[in-house]
């Protein structure tokens, strides 16, 4: 199967005043269409910095990246607009893009039912919880039709309790709507529970440690489920292991 992201020998350094600063150094990775791949690494080792020369918003200072499909992005806060609804915040990517049609629109609305969004459409953000401000947020971004879901720590901001039943509401989302997904985490638990791989950066510049692909022994998949597999606690040592060496 082709991939659908490539990345080959991916260099990025900042530029500023006082000289070079390397974030990335020859990152080779490649993703498959569906797959979900989340990417740790020790802090301020340049994972968003990866997310953002996928998204374009950066050019790599050598190496190519080559993306089959469009790419659709979810950062760490909703950025809800306070003003605007919350049907009317979900059809915000779709206004900019001037694809408001009907067929679009009805998406949306059926993207809201399916994922208990229904009764709130005419709310605003601050009636929400912040789990429902992220699958609004979600919702907006899937109602674009992206390909492509680069996901920068969109958990982060929760309480722990919050992020465990959101990460678990949106990584099923993902799952069902058939989306391949890049996310960036700094929480080993939540990254096994919700990839088939889980890339191991080392601390800056970003240089590619290790790839752990994920199987585990669960009957019905979900990442509340995937946390009680037993083959969890040893991918999470093994990735522990991984991530300590680079901090010590």
């Amino acid at each position: 199967m082709r991939p659908i992201v490539s990345l080959d020998n991916v260099s990025l350094r900042y530029h500023s005043v006082s000289g070079e600063t390397p974030a990335v150094s020859h990152l080779n990775l490649e993703v498959l269409p569906g797959e979900f791949i989340c990417i740790v690494g020790p802090s301020g080792c340049g994972k968003s910095s990866i997310l953002s020369m996928l998204a374009g918003l950066l050019s790599p200072s050598e190496g190519s990246i080559r993306i089959d499909g469009e790419i659709g992005y979810m950062l760490q806060k909703d950025y809800l607009l306070e003003w605007r609804s919350i049907r009317s915040n979900a059809l915000l990517g779709l206004e900019i893009q001037k694809k408001l049609t009907k067929e679009n629109i009805e998406y949306v609305d059926t993207l809201l039912e399916q994922y208990g969004l229904g009764d709130f459409k005419e709310h605003y953000p601050y009636q929400l919880s912040g789990g429902m401000r992220q699958r609004v947020a979600l919702i907006r971004t899937l109602a674009v039709r992206p390909d492509i879901l680069l996901l920068d720590e969109p958990f982060s901001a929760l309480d722990y309790q919050t992020r465990l039943s959101v990460s678990d509401e949106i990584g099923s989302i993902i799952r069902k709507e058939g989306k391949t997904a890049i996310l960036v985490s700094h929480d080993i638990s939540e990254a096994i529970s919700l990839s088939d791989r889980v890339v191991v950066l080392s601390g800056r510049p970003a240089r590619l440690k290790k790839i752990y692909p994920i199987q585990l022994t669960i009957e019905e998949y979900s990442p509340m489920k995937a946390r009680e597999a037993p083959e969890f606690r040893e991918y999470f040592n093994a990735i522990w292991k991984e991530l300590d060496v680079h901090v010590s």
